[in-house]
């Protein structure tokens, strides 16, 4: 059973703040207002994710399980690859990583993915931990689709020019280019 789920961005910037400001037809000298720059585009991009029920930035995806499940189904959109499988053996306080020829990644659905064990499992120690797989999911660098960073440049750009709360709006162009990536 899945006790925790954590995630961990990494390093890609999927729109940059020089990019942004050029977006905003401010001079790359103009550095008063960065900081805020930066958060709306972190804002963008987590209201992009939310809306396309997916990861744009890249991270890894931690899982941690009190046992093994065979198979370990887990939903991650867009999922690159398994970076590790670890455990706790039983009466073993080391963390031990598997090796990959030991699992094999499969496909259940657009976002659905599992884990499937070769061999049997391992019995594992008695504790909420006793498992960790870690997964990178969203876009590699330089991966992200042209739309998607558009769309998250169009929020930054409605973000800058009202600065104050209002009604929801129903459909935006961000959505629009969003809209493609969206899985239900």
């Amino acid at each position: 059973m899945v006790t925790d789920v954590q995630f961990e961005p990494g390093e890609v910037e999927v729109v940059s703040l020089a990019r942004a400001k050029k977006h905003l037809r401010l001079e790359a000298s103009f550095t008063e207002e960065d900081d805020l720059i930066e958060s709306y585009i972190s804002a963008a991009i987590e209201a992009s994710e939310n809306f396309i029920g997916g990861h744009i930035l890249e991270k890894d995806m931690t899982i941690k399980m009190n046992a093994f499940d065979s198979p370990l189904v887990f939903e991650a959109f867009p999922l690159q690859s398994v970076t590790a499988v670890k455990y706790y053996a039983l009466g073993s306080e080391v963390l031990t990583e598997m090796l990959p020829g030991n699992y094999i990644l499969t496909t259940s659905g657009p976002k659905v993915f599992s884990i499937r064990f070769k061999e049997s499992v391992p019995q594992t120690a008695e504790r909420f931990d006793a498992v960790t797989v870690i997964v990178k999911v969203g876009n590699a660098a330089g991966k992200t689709p042209k739309a998607v960073q558009q769309a998250i440049l169009l929020q930054v750009g409605d973000m800058y020019e009202r600065r104050e709360d209002r009604t929801e709006v129903i459909a935006t162009a961000a959505m629009s280019l969003l809209r493609p990536y969206k899985k239900y």
